[in-house]
């Protein structure tokens, strides 16, 4: 064997056992029983030191120096697994486990405080997160990664080579037209009528169900399921969704299903070829969220779209306030202030992204000792 091929088949294994892991973490958000919330803590960080040490393998170090591609994607695999191999070095192993246990037990007091909407209750442990994200951030830029700065270093791990000048001085010049077409739209006379009625669970996962079929998603390779957060997890022939319910706001549900439907068809339609190497899973969060907000906002809320909706609502649930089509276009593209991301409309999410009333600054909260003003 030459050094490319013990590398990739060392790689492969490697992914399985990623991909494995985020198999936990979906279980976590979606089946597991809140009592077995801290046994999934110490479960995540064992096998976080499982891959931290395989990442770091001296071996890795070795074949990487005499490693040869035989072609382009072999090339693209061999500069991705140096580059981690790089940045997973300079991470002592015990944080990368305490990473992993502390934000597993974190999602179930997050989801506690939400459903209590207490802040306070999940402050403690927002702090521990940020600390250890700073910890890693600047063992990072100590080593070079970011330029010296943490910050940096640790957004090149979503998109690579970003960074908060670059990505505050985009948002800087989209805020002043978005800040200006927001109040223009928020202070249109005839605002479009909301939904009224009640939407009843059951009926609302049925339609998103088949909101995810008219959008192409693969059912043999994935499922949907209920999550406090809508996501989408796992990569080549395994590709999960959620979504959430909300009896008086059906859009909620089906917008959020066709947001996930758009990640996890972007992971869907990977090459098969390039399934368990670093070649098998999106490029970065943005792309990634160009293909998501492509179904969402390009496709799911065009008028030919929402005329075809419009029916389906009325077939499932009957009257529900909007009674022609072009109406119900209006109002699923209807604009409001609000505070949930997930659930902001196109124009009001834009402004939230770059900078809405937070601090100026906001960009920089997951490393910054100001969350307790900006949430």
């Amino acid at each position: 064997m030459t050094a490319f091929t013990e590398l990739m088949a060392f790689q492969r294994d490697t992914e399985a056992l990623a991909q494995i892991a985020g198999r936990l973490g979906w279980d976590q958000e979606t089946m597991m029983p809140e009592g077995a919330a801290v046994q999934r803590g110490e479960e995540m960080a064992a096998i976080e030191g499982v891959l931290h040490a395989r990442r770091t393998d001296p071996r890795v170090g070795d074949w990487l120096a005499k490693a040869e591609a035989p072609d382009a994607a072999g090339a693209r695999s061999l500069a991705l697994i140096r580059r981690a191999y790089g940045r997973n070095a300079v991470v002592p192993a015990r944080l990368a486990s305490e990473i992993a246990r502390v934000t597993s037990v974190a999602q179930g007091v997050w989801a506690e405080a939400r459903a209590k909407n207490d802040v306070a209750h999940f402050l403690p442990t927002l702090e521990k997160v940020v600390a250890l994200m700073r910890e890693k951030g600047q063992a990072l830029a100590a080593a070079g990664f970011g330029a010296g700065d943490a910050y940096d270093a640790l957004v090149d791990d979503y998109e690579p080579e970003a960074t908060a000048e670059g990505l505050a001085a985009m948002f800087g010049r989209m805020r002043p037209r978005l800040v200006a077409l927001r109040e223009a739209v928020l202070g249109a006379d005839n605002p479009p009528a909301p939904l009224r009625g009640h939407f009843p669970e059951a009926r609302q996962l049925g339609l998103a169900r088949d909101l995810a079929t008219a959008f192409g998603y693969d059912w043999t390779r994935g499922r949907l399921d209920l999550a406090v957060h809508p996501f989408s997890s796992g990569s080549g022939n395994d590709a999960r969704i959620t979504t959430r319910v909300v009896e008086s706001e059906p859009f909620n549900c089906f917008y959020s299903t066709i947001h996930e439907v758009g990640h996890a068809t972007y992971e869907l339609g990977i090459d098969q070829a390039h399934l368990f190497t670093p070649l098998g899973q999106g490029v970065s969060m943005g792309v990634h969220e160009s293909q998501s907000r492509i179904y969402e906002n390009q496709l799911g809320r065009s008028r030919a779209f929402t005329g075809w909706l419009h029916g389906q609502m009325h077939a499932v649930f009957g009257d529900h306030g909007i009674a022609s089509a072009d109406d119900f276009y209006r109002t699923v593209n209807r604009v409001a202030s609000g505070f949930i991301r997930t659930e902001a409309d196109e124009v009001c999410a834009l402004w939230r992204q770059a900078g809405g009333c937070r601090p100026r600054r906001c960009l920089e909260c997951s490393v910054c000792e100001r969350f307790r003003r900006c949430g």
